[in-house]
């Protein structure tokens, strides 16, 4: 009995630096524990201020779609506003261009009647000039010949005188 007395106290007793050292060891553990935590939570805050700034940014450019949304529904209202007012305005001007069409037609239509009638009053007035030039042609060639009064009147005339 007495060996396993002696070994029981062999392995019951230790070395007196086991204590020591295995409490600075807990303590070092403890102290890294909470370094780790307390960069965790300086990295924890960091993180919520940035994504706080993120948040921001990310409203920002809600709102700025919402505007530019907005803003791309006006430009398209005014845009089918203006084709509207494109159509009409178009549609004025086929009508304003179909009653000319229709005046100037009638209006050339005119034009040919006249020339036409002016053509008939030309080739009547043109036969009664020539008739007209044939008679006078006609008077002065019987005048040159003194066959008529004239010529009686001219003998007379020319005989007193010599």
């Amino acid at each position: 009995m007495a060996a396993h007395t002696l070994a029981l106290l062999q392995v019951a007793a230790q070395p007196a630096w086991v204590g020591p050292t295995v409490a600075i060891s807990l303590a070092l553990i403890a102290l890294s524990i909470l370094g780790i935590c307390a960069a965790l939570a300086v990295a924890a805050l960091r993180l919520a201020s940035e994504i706080k700034k993120v948040t921001g940014v990310v409203a920002g450019l809600q709102d700025d779609t919402g505007q530019a949304l907005k803003a791309v529904r006006r430009l398209t209202e005014q845009a089918q506003d203006l084709m509207v007012v494109v159509r009409n305005e178009a549609g004025a001007f086929a009508q304003t261009s179909r009653r000319v069409r229709r005046k100037l037609v009638r209006g050339v239509d005119r034009v040919e009647e006249r020339l036409t009638d002016l053509e008939t009053l030309y080739d009547l007035v043109h036969g009664e000039v020539e008739d007209a030039a044939l008679d006078v042609a006609a008077t002065l060639r019987s005048v040159r010949r003194g066959n008529g009064m004239l010529g009686r009147v001219r003998r007379m005339l020319v005989a007193g005188r010599s």
